[in-house]
């Protein structure tokens, strides 16, 4: 292979926006207009409050850095506004194998200084939305684990100690920015009786050497609560009073386990509001101000809410406090110091002014999809200002002194898990992205957000479409395989469109092949579950579909033929290399279509296995794997997609594979026979690869990998033979899972990212 010259491109956001996670926001205190978010898988933000947007300032992490993309804590020095901390990690006890940093930078974000840690950190474990869990004072970094307990250092991160304290399990760290005071939350996991949760709030005077008990809300001992206690959720500090919401947990989870009082899994069972007040250098249990709702009845007469407490600021006598799991979501505002409240709820719609498209209560089945509320900070130069998150992106809460509205603030903020992409030949769309959590999106304007994502004829949206595709003499016509919304107003499995994503219709469920298809069908029926994976025959006439089973496996047993003329279900069959049927089989079963030959569909397996249909995928026949091809995994979805397989558009049977640090191959099928050639040199790494428009009649390749000891973006316009790099240092925007070129306009390239959402790269050569 031959290096070309890099080639200066500019990158812009396919835009949503929002729509992922975000955890927490922190406000400098007295410099104004400095203002930061976290996010659970897509890095830190900071927010530009001239244009109302916000700006990425992790688009340096490489596909090699999936640690710094998730920060679990942030921290500001009071004394210097340029300095930002991060505490930042993907490892824990039950995954040894990520890492955890401290980033420091000392001009907002814009460079990083990076720190291993000696202690487990995980930006996107439970529990990850709430309070900050480190803070910054005179030199001193604290940083409350939650596995690993607390720690200080003293030397920015360069060394730590860990501090003698009761629990492991830390939720924030409270740092008084005057007084030698330090409060710390914790989930009472180490201290625990059974299950009943221990102690969870402490209080220090010494700067840690010492921690005293601080008085908290009484169990509810109910036989419903798997984790029987509250546990102190954020915190905030106003004048000489400390703020503190707690949530009871109902139920757990095995992701969870002690974490499970989170927003994110949905145990929120009962809160509280408590105020603390600061007398004579000693902070004390002044006043239970929790909010009370009309008509809230329970069997628990000590129960008072249906959901936990979590964000909460104060301004003089406001406070803003807002709700956490459980059911409904809501933002309590006090005007009277906690006397009374008024309530926002989802369904005010008189309170919403929403600008994002698929936030818009009418695609929404009437509501705006807050879930996950968390955080809440007031802006401390403007009290009528202030933010709370969500796993639908950033909400603002805007005149609250007045007539609070809540407004959508997630423009510029792009974090969410694209799962593929596909640059579209022709049609009404330009570039389709699929979407964790929100669904598909089918871009005809790259610069502005679509006006829905993929939905029914009601407008209710599908959500989590794990792949689509498109019939080649007619890309307006294409499938997807789709969850079900949370609410159950959609069901998941294929949706169809002829009319490029102006309307879908479910094609419907294969009932009554087999027992454990029709398990798999009630399965995908429910909602967030994930469907499979589908094909579509060039002409538009056939579609193929493998079923997904126990989440992400796609079986033989599961592979269905759909004729779109007589909407009638098949089962394909399937024959290995001794002319067996293995179609009942749990072999593994990922199914693509010619782009050209309607007739000849090719599939490939979890160990390097081939097959190939040439009668409009009726049947399938394995066929030898060709000889110097690495046996490695090309069945997987969601997760565990590993590589690329990607057919070239004109032509027949020509299809590139990547294959991680197996590099990348071109293959090409001719009857009942498969040849293949390495493109990349031995050791390279490819994860993805797509085709564009080039100035000669060889497609231009795309690919995101490791060329010549380098890793980034890159193309060859003469079939992988030479390379150019096409991105900078600052331009990686984290793991990438999918890549498709445009063969509408040379040298544009899509790419679906982990830290910066779905973008499209323009060269300006």
């Amino acid at each position: 292979m031959k290096r070309l010259n890099d080639i200066k491109y500019t990158y812009k956001s396919l835009s949503v926006p929002g729509g992922g996670f975000v955890t927490g926001y922190l406000f400098h205190p007295v410099k104004k207009d400095i203002m930061y978010a976290r996010t659970d898988i897509g890095g830190l933000y900071r927010f530009d409050f001239e244009t109302e947007k916000w700006v990425s300032i992790g688009d340096f992490i490489t596909e090699f850095m999936h640690h710094l993309s998730r920060p679990l804590s942030i921290a500001l020095d009071r004394d210097n506004p340029d300095m930002l901390f991060a505490m930042c990690g993907d490892n824990s006890k039950h995954y040894p194998k990520g890492k955890a940093s401290l980033l420091i930078s000392f001009n907002k974000g814009e460079e990083y200084t990076e720190k291993p840690v000696p202690f487990h950190c995980n930006g996107n474990c439970a529990s990850r939305s709430a309070g900050e869990r480190l803070a910054f004072k005179n030199g001193r970094l604290y940083f409350g684990s939650v596995e690993d307990g607390l720690w200080v250092s003293e030397n920015m991160g360069d060394s730590w100690n860990r501090l003698s304290f009761p629990d492991d399990n830390i939720t924030f760290v409270s740092v008084h920015p005057e007084k030698d005071i330090i409060i710390i939350g914790t989930a009472g996991e180490t201290t625990a009786n059974e299950n009943n949760r221990g102690h969870g709030l402490y209080v220090s005077y010494d700067r840690g050497e010492s921690f005293e008990k601080m008085y908290m809300p009484e169990p509810l001992n109910d036989i419903r609560c798997e984790h029987n206690g509250f546990v102190p959720y954020n915190i905030t500090l106003h004048e000489e009073s400390f703020y503190i919401t707690f949530i009871h947990s109902f139920r757990t989870s095995p992701w969870g386990r002690w974490n499970d009082f989170a927003c994110d899994n949905g145990g929120g069972f009962d809160g509280r509001l408590f105020r603390y007040d600061i007398i004579d250098g000693k902070v004390s249990f002044s006043e239970d101000i929790t909010p009370v709702i009309d008509g809230f009845s329970d069997e628990n007469e000590k129960r008072k809410l249906p959901f936990g407490l979590g964000g909460i600021d104060v301004y003089k006598n406001y406070i803003i406090v807002c709700s956490v799991g459980g059911h409904g979501d809501g933002i309590f505002i006090s005007k009277d110091s906690g006397k009374s409240y008024e309530i926002i709820k989802s369904t005010d719609l008189d309170r919403y002014d929403i600008k994002v498209p698929y936030q818009k209560p009418e695609y929404n089945g009437g509501r705006v999809p807050l879930h996950w509320m968390s955080c809440f900070k007031l802006d401390p130069f403007n009290p009528d200002f202030g933010l709370f998150t969500t796993g639908t992106g950033p909400f603002a809460l805007r005149n609250i002194t007045t007539e609070p509205v809540v407004t959508d603030l997630s423009f510029g903020m792009e974090e969410t898990v694209h799962m593929n992409i596909y640059g579209i030949p022709k049609g009404k769309n330009k570039v389709i992205d699929l979407v964790g959590d929100l669904g598909g999106f089918n871009f005809r304007d790259l610069d502005n957000p679509c006006e829905n994502s993929f939905a029914d004829e009601n407008n209710h949206r599908y959500i989590t479409c794990l792949n689509a595709d498109y019939a080649q003499e007619n890309p307006d016509i294409f499938v997807s395989t789709a969850r079900g919304n949370w609410t159950g107003q959609t069901k998941g499995g294929v949706i169809y469109t002829d009319d490029g994503g102006d309307s879908f219709i479910n094609i419907g469920y294969p009932y009554g092949m087999s027992e454990k298809l029709d398990e798999a069908i009630e399965r995908i029926k429910h909602p967030n579950t994930n469907s499979g994976w589908t094909a579509i025959s060039a002409d538009g006439k056939t579609i193929l579909w493998t079923l997904a089973y126990n989440w992400q496996n796609i079986p033989a047993f599961g592979a269905v033929r759909y004729d779109t003329e007589t909407k009638e279900f098949t089962k394909i069959k399937i024959y290995d290399l001794e002319n067996n049927d293995i179609s009942e089989s749990e072999e593994a079963f990922k199914i693509f279509s010619d782009r050209v030959l309607p007739d000849s569909f090719y599939a490939f397996g979890d160990n390097g296995q081939f097959y190939v249909s040439r009668d409009k995928g009726e049947s399938f026949y394995r066929i030898e794997t060709p000889e110097n091809f690495p046996l490695c995994k090309m069945s997987g979805i969601d997760g565990l997609k590993l590589g690329e397989i990607r057919f070239l558009p004109e032509s027949e049977g020509i299809c590139y594979i990547a294959v991680l640090d197996n590099g990348l191959w071109r293959v090409e099928f001719g009857g009942y026979k498969a040849s293949s050639k390495r493109i990349s040199e031995e050791g390279d790494f490819v994860k993805t690869v797509g085709f564009g428009a080039n100035d000669n009649e060889i497609p231009m390749l795309f690919i995101s990998g490791t060329l010549f000891g380098e890793y980034g973006f890159w193309r060859s316009p003469d079939g992988g033979e030479s390379w150019a790099k096409i991105n900078t240092g600052k331009q990686m925007f984290g793991s990438v899972s999918s890549m498709d070129g445009d063969f509408r306009q040379y040298g544009r390239v899509y790419i679906a990212t982990g830290c910066h959402g779905g973008i499209y790269g323009v060269s300006e050569e």
